[in-house]
This record gives structure tokens, C-alpha cells and sequence, in this order.
């Protein structure tokens, strides 16, 4: 080999391998988009739980500001995705020039992987988010419960004023001011146990692949402590008897509230396609 050929060896060395600056960047970019998504779903719940207003006067939800917010997340990760598609990293590595990001120059190549991240990792993980979060927390309002067909027939009972059932009973005499359902199942929320957010997705999937049959059944258990967390200990729940003698059974899930206070929603036989209630119970919410 000749000594002429030694920096050449040097730069193809230099420009075919990944430094470690590069490693360190994108490991750096990575950490911090993790931090980022963690201290903005920190002030999003604390916003969203504390009802904060947005802006001064705004008529705008938070809601809104996730779902704007995914929007863009995702038609920046479409771009940049096409950008990255049409690189040609070789090319970029062999033009030798760096460019300006703003806090620092790198080498184009470094500004191209760090592109590559970004569309393909950072702007997706990103996106998927967002969704969960406007998911989650969009679950909240009635109208959220009723966008899924099969859930009608609980949403229209829950609002007919002539309904015997407890989530009627609660709806008309006012016992909830708003967001009826989440307060009665709550466990599905950000706050809800691994187990709760599972079978929603699990729900959300058979939904979605129409793998599901009416009337729809509940395979998990319902949580007691969902009742108890408003009527327990309050003056007129201490003043039957039998909630005090049961009080142990009731907070472990062995026995339920409904056996004593009936059907929470229209029983199966009613949501059965064919019923005489089944049509009456399937209209779209206005």
C-alpha cells in the first residue's frame, strides 16, 4: 500500500463507520423525546384533572389541543418519512458538509439520520401518544361511550327519563353533574389498574374488526369500589344496616351492589337484536 493511500483509507474509514458522536446524538435524541413525552403527559394530566381553562377566554379543550397536536405529529412524520425514503445516505455521507440545526452544526450525514429518526421512531412513538391520550381521556364524556354502537342501548337508557335503572336513576335526579359513565367506570382511565386498559383495548379491537356479537357480555367483574368511592360512609348509606354487615364483602368483591339494587343498565334480553326495547334503545343519540 502506498503512504498516499493512507488518508484516503482514513476518510473511508471515517465516513463508512458511525462515530460514536453519532451514537451519543441519537441516543441523546432518543432520551430526549422519552423526557419530553413523560413531562408533557405530566402537565396534560395536571391541566385535564385541575379543569384549567386554555389560553384567556379560549373556547378550546384540551382534547383539542392533543388531538391538533397528533395531527401535526403525524403529517410531519408523513414528510419526513418521503424525505427519508428519496435519501440516499451514501451520497450524503460522501459530500463532506455540515449543516446548521439551530444549537449546533453537524455533518449531513448525522442531520440525515437524525431525520431518519425522527420519521421512523420519535414522530410515530409520538403520535401513538397522543392517541392513547385523547383515547383515554375522551372516554370521559358520555358522547364518547355513545360513538361506539354497541354502547346506545346503555347511553339512551341512561338518558330516558323513564328508565328504572341506576345509571338512569343517577342521570335524572342529577347525582352525577357530568361525565356520568367515567364516574362509574372509572377504572378505565389513565388512573386504572394495567387489567382495566387491557380489556379496552381488547374491546376496542373487537369493535373495530366487528368480531363482536350482540348483545355484547362484560367478562370482567364490576369493581364495587366504584360505588363505594361516593356512598360509602355518607349518612344515608350508613343508615342500612345491611351495607354495614357487608361492608367487608362488598369492598372485596364478593358480593356486588346490584343484587339488591338492581340491573345498572337494560338487561341482555332487551339489548338482543329482535327485542321489542332493541330498536328503541339503538337510536343515535342526538
Amino acid at each position: 500500500m502506498s503512504p498516499g493511500n493512507g488518508p484516503q483509507d482514513a476518510d473511508a474509514e471515517g465516513t463508512s463507520g458511525i462515530s460514536r458522536r453519532e451514537v451519543l446524538l441519537t441516543v441523546g435524541g432518543v432520551a430526549a423525546a422519552v423526557c419530553a413525552g413523560a413531562a408533557i403527559w405530566g402537565v396534560l394530566e395536571f391541566f385535564v384533572s385541575k379543569q384549567h381553562a386554555v389560553g384567556s377566554g379560549l373556547n378550546v379543550t384540551y382534547l383539542q389541543v392533543v388531538m391538533v397536536l397528533g395531527t401535526l405529529a403525524c403529517v410531519l412524520g408523513v414528510i419526513l418519512s418521503i424525505r427519508t425514503a428519496r435519501t440516499r445516505f451514501d451520497d450524503v455521507g460522501a459530500a463532506r458538509k455540515d449543516i446548521n440545526i439551530g444549537v449546533a452544526r453537524v455533518p449531513a450525514l448525522v442531520f440525515a439520520r437524525l431525520v431518519a429518526l425522527m420519521a421512523l421512531i420519535v414522530l410515530p412513538a409520538g403520535a401513538v401518544f397522543l392517541a392513547n391520550y385523547h383515547t383515554f381521556e375522551g372516554v370521559h364524556e358520555v358522547r364518547g361511550c355513545a360513538s361506539c354502537h354497541v354502547m346506545l342501548p346503555m347511553v339512551n337508557d341512561m338518558r330516558d327519563p323513564g328508565s328504572e335503572t341506576l345509571a338512569a336513576l343517577h342521570y335524572k335526579n342529577k347525582y352525577i353533574a357530568k361525565d356520568q359513565c367515567y364516574h362509574c367506570h372509572s377504572d378505565y382511565g389513565l388512573g386504572g389498574s394495567l387489567e382495566a386498559k387491557m380489556t379496552g383495548f381488547r374491546h376496542l379491537a373487537r369493535y373495530t374488526t366487528r368480531t363482536y356479537q350482540e348483545p355484547i357480555k362484560a367478562r370482567v367483574k364490576f369493581d364495587n369500589n366504584n360505588c363505594l368511592n361516593c356512598h360509602e360512609g355518607t349518612p344515608k348509606w350508613v343508615a342500612v344496616e345491611s351495607h354495614v354487615e357487608s361492608h367487608k364483602e362488598l369492598a372485596a368483591n364478593q358480593m356486588t351492589c346490584l343484587e339488591c339494587h338492581g340491573e345498572a343498565h337494560p338487561t341482555a334480553a332487551q339489548r338482543t337484536p329482535g327485542s321489542s326495547d332493541y330498536s328503541r334503545l339503538m337510536e343515535r343519540m342526538k
